[in-house]
């Protein structure tokens, strides 16, 4: 019989829990830890639910305060005509962060508890990591532990950089050796990548024992499958916000502004080490309209602009590809939330590239 989440008590009893439970050697779903970034009072949740129509005819929500900044969280959702339930822990304890850990099964997660937070947006939003925030994030973890991390299993998505190229298969790879990570940077010389996400274990540097057995996935979320809960929750997780709310830092503060007649913008720009050519500014232009109102003005080639509106804050960008630079440029409206999941979004479609501010 799966553990229950619903007897913690307290926030010491949460990692007691958690610790007997993850680093007992037997088989259990991974715990499901999710990092939210969000401004809301967490007592406000079950009364955003019921407001929203489309959230309130499928889901039944009840939030039960365990201490301070600490609460479980009941969920029901209609499934086509299945009713899907489950049980999170909601940890509030950081300014501006939700952390939801649940170790229900998958379908429940996927279904009903991920599909709450997203359907949240932008009052709630994601913690988006691209393969380089992600090596280097495991280079923290790495250290914290004063171990060596593997990487043992990643997912990414990957197509040659020039499509006359040889190496011409694409898709999904998924490469489950350890040391993946050494396959992963050769593919890097050749194809346009995004990652998915990446398994690894810590090893202790003296006894080569497993400390962690862990997942890190694009869209900040964090899988325990085995390792002491209070070491992952302090090396990890606490990490992981700290990466996610200095990117934040980075997107905000960077709509247009008028000052004494003059128009101020703050550009930022994803760089790769490849030109893209006119079948992939092609691609961008079809997937990104799908996802965002949008005005393209020149899809192809030499280059691609394009005017992107956010259907869910109304923020709005301006971006150009020329070359091997994307650029972004915030306009009217553009929150830290929304410029970070369009730059994901690009991502998703292009690449992970390298993401930085453009001087003015």
């Amino acid at each position: 019989m799966k553990e229950a989440t619903s007897s913690i008590e307290s926030r010491l009893g949460m990692q007691l829990f958690f610790d007997k439970l993850y680093t007992t050697r037997k088989k259990r779903p991974p715990l499901k830890t999710i990092i939210l970034l969000s401004e809301l009072e967490i007592e406000d949740l079950e009364e955003i639910v019921r407001q929203r129509e489309r959230l309130a005819r499928v889901y039944n929500v009840n939030l039960r305060k365990i201490e301070d900044g600490l609460y479980g969280l009941q969920l029901k959702k209609l499934v086509r005509k299945d009713i899907t339930k489950g049980y999170a822990i909601l940890d509030t304890s950081h300014e501006g962060v939700w952390i939801a850990f649940c170790n229900e099964e998958s379908y429940f997660v996927n279904r009903a508890l991920l599909r709450l937070f997203n359907a949240l947006y932008p009052s709630v939003s994601r913690l988006y990591l691209n393969y380089y925030q992600i090596s280097a994030l495991l280079t923290e973890i790495k250290n914290a532990y004063h171990g060596k991390t593997t990487l043992t299993f990643i997912t990414v998505k990957r197509e040659p950089k020039k499509i006359e190229s040889a190496f011409s298969e694409k898709g999904t790879l998924q490469l489950w050796e350890e040391n993946a990570e050494e396959e992963l940077l050769k593919l890097t010389k050749d194809y346009r990548i995004a990652v998915d996400r990446a398994d690894f274990k810590v090893r202790d540097s003296e006894t080569n024992r497993i400390l962690l057995r862990a997942h890190i996935s694009r869209r900040g979320l964090c899988k325990l499958a085995f390792g002491n809960f209070t070491a992952f929750y302090e090396n990890v997780v606490l990490r992981a916000i700290e990466l996610g709310i200095n990117w934040k830092r980075f997107y905000a503060h960077r709509e247009r502004i008028i000052s004494d007649g003059k128009i101020k913008l703050s550009p930022f720009s994803i760089s790769y080490n490849f030109d893209f050519d006119k079948e992939q500014l092609q691609r961008l232009t079809e997937k990104i309209s799908k996802s965002y109102s949008s005005s393209v003005i020149h899809g192809g080639n030499p280059y691609f602009v394009a005017n992107l509106g956010d259907y869910g804050d109304g923020s709005s960008f301006g971006v150009t590809v020329l070359g091997k630079i994307v650029t972004i440029t915030p306009i009217i409206r553009a929150t830290p939330q929304s410029a970070w999941r369009l730059t994901n979004r690009i991502q998703e479609i292009l690449g992970d590239g390298e993401i930085q501010s453009i001087p003015v």
